[in-house]
C-alpha cells in the first residue's frame, strides 16, 4: 500500500540545474533539502554519470554508465549541506569543469544516519525514508539464496543493486516486469534478461539468489537502492507505445519533475527528462542517458502534463510499438486534502 500524499514533494527530491567554473570549494545551493542521493551529469561533455550517496560517504562515487567499482577517496563532491552539496574538486570536467552546464538530481533520505536491519537472513545497514518510499542498504553478500532487509514500509518497486568492491553490471529490478525472472542492466541499454536472482520483495526484504548473479556473492559488498510509489510524488509502472505522432498517454497522477524509461521489450537508452533543464512543452524534450555518457540532445518529443506525460512521436527509444518501464517524481503533488492541482507547462 502506498504511503500517504507528500505535502511538498521538493522537499523530498528536486533537481538543480548549474553552470561550472572551475573553482573549488564551491557550494551547489537550492536542493531545498539536503540530499542524501546526488546524481549529477555534464549536461554538453560526454561524461559519466556520477552517483554519491550519504551512506557510502561524499567521498566514494559509483557511475551508472559504467561497471567500474566504486571510486573511494574522491573529492569531486565534498559534503552534503543543508540545502545542497559542496564540490571539491576543479579539475574534474564531470562536476564542474569551467564554461560547461549541469545538471544534479537530489533524493532526500535520512541526512546519512544508517541503523543497522537484522529483519532478512542477510544483514543490512539502512537508511530509509518510508514517507517518500525510497531507501539505501549495504550489505555483504553470502553466497547462497536469502533476505535482506530494506527498511521501507511497503514492497519495493524498484531495486539497483551495485558490488561496491568489483567491476560488474547494475543489476536492476522492476514492477513492471510482471515477473522475479527478469533483470536489465542500469549500464546497458539492452532489454531484458532472465535469470533467478530474484525473489518477490515483501513489505519487510528483498529476495536476492547466490553465487553467479551479481548481487550476493560470497564476502562482496553491495549497495542497493529501492524505491516504491507514493501516491502524489511518486511513481513506478509500464505502459505500450503506440509508435504513432498522437503519441501515448501515461497517467502518473501528478505532474513530473523527473522521468526515466527504459525500453522492455526492445533495447533502449534509459532516458532522462527534467522539468529544470526544459522548462517548456516545445515538442523536442531535452534528454540524458543514465546508462551512456552522452552529452545532452534534444530529438524527442513529449509533454510534461499537469497529471502525467504525452509522447509526441513515434521515436523508438520511448513511444515505439514495444513495452517499456518508467520511474517517475512530482514536481508538486496533483492529489491529496488541501492541495491544488497544478497546472501543465
Amino acid at each position: 500500500m502506498a504511503e500517504p500524499t507528500i505535502p511538498n514533494g521538493e522537499e523530498q527530491f528536486n533537481t538543480v540545474t548549474y553552470s561550472g567554473n572551475g573553482s573549488s570549494p564551491r557550494s551547489i545551493t537550492g536542493v531545498e533539502h539536503q540530499p542524501d542521493l546526488i546524481w549529477i551529469k555534464d549536461r554538453v561533455t560526454n561524461a559519466t554519470n556520477v552517483l554519491v550517496d550519504s551512506s557510502r560517504g561524499a567521498g566514494s562515487l559509483l557511475y551508472s554508465n559504467s561497471t567500474v567499482a566504486a571510486v573511494t577517496g574522491a573529492t569531486q563532491v565534498s559534503s552534503f549541506n543543508t540545502d545542497g552539496f559542496t564540490l571539491g574538486a576543479t579539475t574534474y570536467v564531470n562536476e564542474n569543469s569551467s564554461s560547461n552546464t549541469y545538471v544534479a538530481w537530489n533524493w532526500k533520505i535520512n541526512g546519512g544516519t544508517t541503523v543497522a536491519n537484522s529483519v532478512g537472513a542477510i544483514a543490512s545497514t539502512v537508511q530509509a525514508n518510508q514517507t517518500a518510499g525510497f531507501s539505501i542498504f549495504e550489505y555483504t553478500g553470502s553466497g547462497g539464496a536469502a533476505s535482506i532487509g530494506h527498511g521501507l514500509s511497503s514492497a519495493p518497486e524498484a531495486i539497483w543493486i551495485k558490488d561496491k568492491g568489483n567491476s560488474t553490471n547494475w543489476r536492476c529490478w522492476h514492477t513492471g516486469f510482471g515477473n522475479i525472472t527478469t533483470y536489465q542492466v542500469l549500464n546497458s541499454d539492452d532489454g531484458y534478461r532472465s535469470a533467478s536472482m530474484w525473489g518477490s520483495p515483501t513489505s519487510s526484504a528483498i529476495i536476492v539468489g547466490g553465487t553467479g548473479y551479481e548481487v550476493n556473492e560470497s564476502g562482496n559488498n553491495y549497495i542497493a537502492y529501492c524505491w516504491h510509489s507514493v501516491d502524489g510524488f511518486s511513481k513506478f509502472g509500464k505502459f505500450v507505445g503506440n509508435n504513432s505522432a498522437d503519441g501515448t498517454f501515461v497517467y502518473l497522477g501528478f505532474k513530473p519533475a523527473l522521468v526515466i524509461v527504459k525500453g522492455y521489450t526492445i533495447g533502449s537508452s534509459w532516458v532522462m527528462m527534467d522539468n529544470k533543464r526544459d522548462l517548456f512543452n516545445a515538442g523536442s524534450e531535452l534528454y540524458l542517458q543514465a546508462n551512456s555518457d552522452a552529452a545532452e540532445a534534444g530529438s524527442i518529443a513529449v509533454d510534461f502534463l499537469s497529471n502525467g506525460m504525452k509522447f509526441r512521436d513515434n521515436a523508438t527509444g520511448l513511444n515505439g510499438a514495444y513495452t517499456y518501464v518508467y520511474y517517475a517524481w512530482a514536481e508538486h503533488p496533483f492529489v491529496g486534502d488541501g492541495i491544488s492541482p497544478v497546472t501543465a507547462r
